[in-house]
């Protein structure tokens, strides 16, 4: 039996069905509630639900720990999967009854929890996050104000104060970062450093994003959980787009990776190769860049998986 959920902030609706009659049930989303979800369905149903933020973790942590089997869904599948369908109905029961039916048509991949460690870097990580994406704000924002006629010397002062204080939150929250994963992740966290060009921050962004390369078994599904599998866009003989990656994952992730991309032509011996086979093939910069963010990204996902340093032999 399959039992979809979708979950907002205070409730979430459940859908399944018995001797083939639908049956759906809004929930408050407290433990009681969730009690009595499990009492009323059977201890061998499969529970699918969407990846929403934060909300969906401590029912699937509650259905988990009471020995049920759980999937958590990307939301962009989902809604691919309701476009396939043509869905014209969008409703919390609506949605409860086509996370069903997705469950019941698709292949699932069970859900477990992270450790305890991971999700405190998790949670660390997204606030580094938050504060990166405001201090680029206040950043754009003084841009602005200074095209002003006459910019205001008081609202001068403030941004350059608040600017000051998230800088010197980044800084505390990146060095509590690198502590937890060297305590945590010691020997991947030495083994990443080995790779020419991959610094600290970089390393750290790998550990965090990836569950420690957990959480994936070949490196195309990392390369396309980071996004930068490269695209085709042709179709027969009228339709030949330009091609680039896709960048459906990380994007803070992607960054780093390219700016590692401009010291890896010259320091890493794979990427400097790399590097002069495009250009002597007349490649712009910026796609040689994508290329050797990706060769960069096999790299670190080599020297995880094997438990061994870089080496130029393997490279």
């Amino acid at each position: 039996m399959i039992v979809g959920i979708d979950i907002s902030k205070k409730w979430f609706d459940a859908a399944w069905q018995v001797d083939g009659q639908g049956r759906h049930q809004r929930f408050e989303y407290t433990d009681e509630d969730i009690g009595q979800l499990l009492a009323q369905t059977p201890e061998a149903a499969h529970y699918v639900m969407e990846a929403t933020g934060t909300y969906h973790a401590r029912l699937a942590l509650r259905l988990h720990e009471s020995g049920r089997r759980v999937s958590v869904v990307n939301p962009l599948v989902i809604k691919r999967f309701s476009q396939m369908q043509l869905s014209r109905v969008k409703s919390d029961r609506a949605d409860a009854e086509l996370i069903r039916r997705y469950g019941e048509q698709q292949p699932l991949s069970p859900w477990a929890p992270a450790t305890d460690e991971v999700l405190e870097l998790q949670q660390a990580h997204g606030w580094l996050n938050d504060l990166i994406g405001e201090r680029t704000r206040l950043l754009n924002r003084r841009e602005a104000h200074a095209h002003h006629a006459k910019p205001n010397a008081f609202v001068i002062s403030q941004m350059a104060a608040q600017l000051q204080q998230l800088d010197g939150q980044i800084k505390t929250c990146e060095r509590h970062l690198e502590v937890m994963v060297k305590k945590s992740f010691t020997e991947l966290f030495e083994r990443l450093l080995t790779i020419p060009s991959i610094g600290a921050k970089t390393a750290i962004e790998l550990i965090i994003v990836t569950d420690g390369f957990r959480r994936f078994e070949d490196v195309k599904a990392l390369c396309a959980y980071i996004g930068v599998s490269p695209t085709t866009f042709r179709s027969g003989s009228s339709v030949n787009g330009k091609g680039g990656i896709a960048k459906l994952g990380q994007g803070r992730m992607r960054q780093l990776l390219y700016l590692c991309s401009w010291t890896a032509k010259t320091c890493n011996p794979a990427c400097r190769a790399l590097y002069a086979r495009l250009k002597a093939l007349g490649k712009p910069p910026k796609v040689i860049n994508v290329a050797i963010a990706h060769k960069l990204l096999r790299q670190a996902f080599a020297v995880a998986t094997t438990n061994a340093p870089f080496s130029t032999e393997y490279a």
